[in-house]
């Protein structure tokens, strides 16, 4: 079984700064971004990539880059 790839960053989705507009959906091509038990968007981690898409289409800034300690 493959190793999972480890990253340097992530990215996390402030749900009070969500204005729930799908731009962040839309651009992702990897299921990263779906919608929680709790009707909020959130970024699964497992399959994102961390390629920026919904960071950059983000117009409330509710995504934000984070470094990883190592």
């Amino acid at each position: 079984m493959a190793e999972k790839k480890k990253f340097k960053f992530s990215y996390v989705l402030n749900v009070a700064k969500c204005m729930a507009c799908a731009a962040c959906e839309l651009e992702c091509n990897f299921n990263g971004i779906y919608i929680d038990d709790t009707a909020n968007y959130a970024i699964n981690l497992d399959n994102c990539t961390r390629c920026g898409k919904c960071f950059r289409a983000c117009p409330s800034g509710a995504i934000s880059k984070i470094e990883i300690a190592a």
